[in-house]
């Protein structure tokens, strides 16, 4: 894709495929030689920068809406997201997560490469393999220790796709059956191999098939008609079981009452409608609590307040149009 000794074209060059930044040469010796090159695989992409010349400290004039794997393949980078430090070498690769904070600094000599991971796509596979939407975003632990037995099966199989992409003639470049199975397997490797905020639920959702049948009735209830009478005598009713079993059965498999689970769903269903509304729209936010089945709508606000630390006016207000949240299941969180 470039090939130069002209940091400002890198610099542009690497915004087009990753993210707009900044770069600020430090203890260079000279001009700065530069290549970069992309490869495009449907929602996942490979792409490559080297340069060479000066370190480079790299500050995001953009906060990123995809996932990135940094993995190094000579030199170093050390990568600041919020309060984690990442030093990015031949052990350990760096995940960035959409809205993170960031700041690089590459060393002189470094050969990086990104994997890039569209965020839809990343979400919707791990949807799939829990079976259930999800309902807040995906944040993997910035760190990734590429000595560790699955991270390291997975930085191989990237650098097997490195070169199965470099004989042109490979799986990669043959492939014209929908959707490159190397994007599909780099996708689910990732959410097995490296820890993120729904490891637990991943691990556990083989046992989820296996709840009892009076509690999976009960919430399909709920995520399916949140806005109607769900006292807990009418879940009962509906899952076949005595209030006291039905209360047993949320504690023991889900962790919360079915009126703390029904509320969870209402108040994310509200956020949903809240967002998608956006300033401007005359929506207001009684109209939308009480079409979810919220009554009171002061104590609705403090339970909104409560679960995702602002208002649900501030909500309308801040959030642009468009914005989502799955909602219609909230029992990978729990």
């Amino acid at each position: 894709m470039l090939r130069a000794s002209d940091i400002d074209a890198f610099r542009t060059s690497v915004s087009q495929v990753l993210t707009p930044h900044r770069l600020t040469p430090h203890r260079g010796r000279g001009a700065v030689t530069a290549d970069v090159a992309v490869a495009p695989l449907g929602p996942l992409s490979l792409v490559y920068g080297q340069h060479r010349g000066a370190e480079l400290g790299v500050t995001l004039t953009e906060q990123i809406d995809y996932y990135d794997v940094n993995l190094s393949w000579g030199g170093h980078n050390r990568i600041t997201c919020g309060a984690d430090e990442i030093v990015v070498d031949r052990n350990t690769a760096g995940i960035i997560s959409p809205s993170m904070p960031v700041s690089m600094r590459l060393s002189a000599e470094y050969r990086q490469l990104h994997v890039r991971i569209e965020r839809a796509a990343l979400e919707a596979r791990l949807e799939e393999l829990l079976d259930r939407p999800i309902t807040t975003p995906l944040v993997f632990r910035p760190a990734m220790d590429l000595r560790a037995p699955a991270a390291g099966t997975w930085a191989r199989a990237v650098t097997l796709l490195v070169g199965d992409l470099g004989t042109g003639t490979g799986l990669a470049a043959a492939w014209t059956l929908g959707d490159n199975p190397w994007s599909a397997f780099l996708m689910s490797g990732l959410l097995l191999a490296q820890p993120h905020n729904y490891s637990a639920q991943l691990a556990g959702s083989r046992a989820y098939a296996h709840r009892p049948g009076p509690l999976r009735r009960a919430v399909e209830l709920i995520e399916t008609r949140p806005g109607s009478d769900l006292s807990l005598e009418r879940l009962a009713r509906h899952a076949g079981v005595s209030s006291r079993s039905l209360q047993r059965h949320f504690q023991d498999h889900i962790g919360v009452s079915p009126r703390e689970y029904v509320q969870r769903i209402r108040l994310a269903r509200v956020r949903d409608e809240l967002a998608a509304a956006g300033p401007g729209s005359g929506v207001t936010v009684t109209e939308v609590a009480l079409r979810w089945g919220f009554t009171h709508v002061p104590r609705f606000a403090g339970a909104y307040r409560r679960r995702f630390g602002e208002s649900p006016s501030t909500t309308l207000r801040a959030l642009p149009e468009g914005t989502r949240t799955d909602t219609s299941n909230l029992q990978e969180e729990l």
